[in-house]
């Protein structure tokens, strides 16, 4: 059997990288059944290689995979039930790929979220790794392009995983929500403030963990 270093002490074997070809079959269920075997294998956890092509697939076309996908990779970061962690070599590659997500790529994310609960620890490990994810999404959250669920999601994140650059953004949405409530005369309501109204409670919630957990993050 043909097998290949990847970089660590793993040797990817014949099945594995045909596994990893599967990765980008245009049928969802073969991709799917691919990612099974490879977290079966423990592949992603040694090998810097699959754990990248994981990480390509963050986007996937098909949500349900790309929830599993989600869950792979957190399972990736995460120390195991041994209390082991992955390879150096694999957070080290994950950490490079993922400080530079687009934010086609974390709406993909954001989109998961949305659709899968148990996907949310999963999330916030990869999420952790997304060192310049911030300002992006701080843009969403003001996007009213975005379905109301998506922003309340990234709010959530920022708060969740300590975004500091979203500080400015949760705190012009919270202040523009509470000057149009100090005004009593209005007669009509935008969309953009309802909306905003819903968003209101998340941006305190989100702005608190910030700030209880950077005390000076907001000076």
């Amino acid at each position: 059997m043909n097998k290949f270093h990847s970089g660590t002490n793993f040797n990817l074997s014949q099945e594995i990288w045909q596994a990893a070809e599967r990765l980008t079959s245009p049928r969802a269920a073969e991709r799917d059944a691919a990612l099974d075997y490879l977290v079966g294998q423990g592949a992603a956890r040694k090998s810097p290689l699959i754990a990248y092509l994981l990480a390509t697939r963050i986007s996937d076309p098909d949500l349900e995979v790309r929830s599993h996908i989600v869950k792979a990779l957190g399972g990736v970061i995460a120390v195991d039930g041994q209390g082991e962690h992955a390879a150096d070599q694999v957070i080290i590659q994950l950490q490079g790929f993922l400080a530079q997500l687009s934010r086609e790529q974390l709406l993909s994310l954001l989109e998961v979220s949305e659709q899968y609960l148990t996907a949310e620890e999963s999330l916030i490990e990869i999420f952790k790794l997304c060192s310049y994810a911030g300002d992006k999404l701080g843009g969403i959250v003001n996007d009213q392009k975005q379905p109301l669920s998506i922003r309340q999601n990234a709010i959530y994140f920022c708060g969740e995983v300590g975004f500091l650059e979203s500080v400015s953004i949760l705190r012009g949405l919270i202040q523009r929500v509470e000057k149009r409530n100090q005004n009593q005369s209005r007669t009509h309501v935008r969309k953009r403030a309802k909306d905003e109204e819903q968003l209101y409670p998340f941006a305190i919630v989100a702005l608190d963990k910030l700030d209880n957990r950077f005390p000076t993050g907001r000076k």
